[in-house]
C-alpha cells in the first residue's frame, strides 16, 4: 500500500500548483499527485490554448515557490489596462509605472505555465507523480482516506493511504459526484471564444476590456511568435452566435471581430485555431471535510471578465499550502476539520468577494438602457479622473488587496 501525507486528485494548473506551494518549502512531506492523463502529454486539459492572466500577487506566489525566475521568461507583461465600452464615450485607463511596479499582471499560455510547472516539480524528491491513473474510490477512516487508484495504463489496482486528500480535478468531477458533494451552477447562456490574433502593430503591454453588446471582449498582450505581434482575445458571446463565429473564415472572422473591437491594435492580420467553452457560475456547497479540501474548478468557477479565476484557485491553494505547512511544522493533524475550517472560511469569503465582482461587471454592462449606460459612462470616467478610486481597482486588479499567505 502507497503511504502518503498529502493526495492531491488532478495534476492540471491548480494540482501542480498546490503540490510546488507544498514541496517547495517542506522536502519532507510526503506529496502524491495523481492525473488521469500523461503527465508530459499534449492531452493535459489543464495545458490548452487558453492563456491565463497572472496578477501581480499570483507572480509573487510563484516567487515564493521559486518559480518566478524561469516563467518570467515566458510572459508578457500587462503594463497598461484600457477599458470601454462599444458606442459609448467613456473609458479608464491604468498605467502599471503609476504604481511603481514593472507590471500590473502577466499573461502566460497555459502549455507553458504548465510546463514550466512540471519541470520544477521533478526537482523535488517527495512528490510522487502517478500517471495516467485515476481514483475509483474512497473511503474515510479516523486518521486517514483510503484510495483505490486504477493505472490506466496497466490496467492494475492500488491502494494509497493519505492524512489529506486535496481534489484539483476540475469543474465536472465525477470523484465530486461519488462522493455526495453538491453544487450550486448558473449558466450565463454565453461562450468564451478563445484565439491568438496577429497584430499590425506591437500591443506595447496594452491590454483591452471592451463591453460590446454580446458581452465583453479582452484583447491580452502576449509574447511575440517568430517575430510578430500578438494578443490572446477571449470574446464572450451568446450560445447562438458561438457556432455561427466558430463557421466563419478567417478573414470574416477578423472583420467582424475588428469591427466591435476598433482599430486601438491596429488591423488584425491572422487568426490561431479557435476554441469555445461554456460560461458557467459555480460553487461546491463542502469546501472541505474531515480529511478533505476542494481547491480551483472543482471548488468554484466564474466569468473570464476580469481573468480572476486561476488567480483565485491560486490564492487557495496557497492558503492551503500554508495551512498544511504550519500544522505539519507543529506536529498537528494536517487533516483536522477544525484546521481546515479556517481554511475555508478564508478562502469562501475570497471567493464571494471575487465571483460577485465578476458577475456584478458582467450584469452592469449587459443593460443597454439609455440611463444606465449613461451612469455606466459617468462612472467610467469617474474611475479615470479620481486618483483615490483609480487606485482601489488597481490594486484589486493586481490582487494586492488580499492577505498573502506567506511561506516564510
Amino acid at each position: 500500500m502507497l503511504d502518503t501525507d498529502v493526495l492531491i486528485i488532478g495534476g492540471g494548473l491548480v494540482g501542480a500548483s498546490f503540490a510546488l506551494a507544498l514541496a517547495s518549502q517542506n522536502q519532507a512531506l510526503k506529496i502524491c499527485m495523481l492525473e488521469s492523463v500523461e503527465a508530459s502529454s499534449q492531452a493535459q486539459p489543464s495545458f490548452d490554448d487558453r492563456s491565463t492572466v497572472l496578477s501581480k500577487s499570483s507572480a509573487n506566489l510563484f516567487s515564493d515557490m521559486g518559480l518566478w525566475s524561469d516563467l518570467a521568461k515566458i510572459v508578457a507583461p500587462i503594463k497598461h489596462i484600457h477599458t470601454s465600452e462599444e458606442g459609448q464615450f467613456g473609458m479608464s485607463r491604468l498605467h502599471a509605472s503609476d504604481y511603481d511596479v514593472d507590471a500590473m499582471g502577466y499573461v502566460v499560455d497555459n502549455k507553458g505555465l504548465g510546463t514550466q510547472l512540471y519541470t520544477q516539480l521533478q526537482r523535488y524528491p517527495n512528490i510522487q507523480i502517478i500517471s495516467p491513473a485515476k481514483v475509483t474510490s474512497l473511503q474515510v477512516f479516523a486518521n486517514h482516506y483510503q484510495a483505490e487508484l486504477l493505472n490506466l495504463g496497466t490496467q492494475t489496482h492500488e491502494k494509497c493511504q493519505a492524512k489529506l486528500v486535496v481534489m484539483c480535478d476540475g469543474g465536472r468531477s465525477d470523484l465530486a459526484h461519488q462522493l455526495g458533494l453538491s453544487r450550486q451552477t448558473k449558466s450565463y447562456q454565453q461562450a468564451a471564444l478563445i484565439a491568438n490574433v496577429e497584430l499590425q502593430k506591437n500591443h506595447q503591454g496594452w491590454a483591452y476590456e471592451r463591453f460590446a453588446k454580446q458581452g465583453p471582449i479582452a484583447m491580452l498582450p502576449l509574447p511575440g511568435f517568430q517575430g510578430r505581434a500578438r494578443s490572446a482575445l477571449v470574446w464572450t458571446t451568446s450560445l447562438s452566435e458561438i457556432e455561427v463565429r466558430m463557421g466563419l473564415t478567417d478573414s470574416a472572422f477578423l472583420t467582424e471581430l475588428q469591427s466591435q473591437f476598433g482599430h486601438r491594435l491596429g488591423r488584425f492580420k491572422g487568426v490561431g485555431e479557435r476554441a469555445f467553452y461554456p460560461l458557467n457560475v459555480q460553487k461546491t456547497n463542502e469546501l472541505v471535510r474531515s480529511r478533505l479540501a476542494i481547491l480551483g474548478n472543482a471548488a468554484h468557477t466564474l466569468h473570464p471578465v476580469a481573468g480572476q479565476g486561476f488567480n483565485l484557485a491560486l490564492r487557495g491553494a496557497a492558503l492551503l499550502a500554508h495551512n498544511v505547512l504550519s500544522n505539519y511544522t507543529k506536529g498537528l493533524d494536517i487533516g483536522s476539520l477544525s484546521s481546515l475550517n479556517e481554511f475555508a472560511q478564508v478562502q469562501n469569503q475570497d471567493a464571494a468577494r471575487i465571483q460577485g465582482a465578476s458577475h456584478g461587471l458582467v450584469s452592469l454592462f449587459s443593460y443597454q438602457n439609455s440611463v444606465i449606460q449613461l451612469t455606466r459612462n459617468l462612472g467610467v470616467l469617474a474611475l479615470d479622473h479620481c486618483p483615490l478610486i483609480k487606485g482601489c481597482f488597481a490594486r484589486a486588479a493586481m490582487g494586492l488587496d488580499v492577505h498573502k499567505p506567506t511561506f516564510r
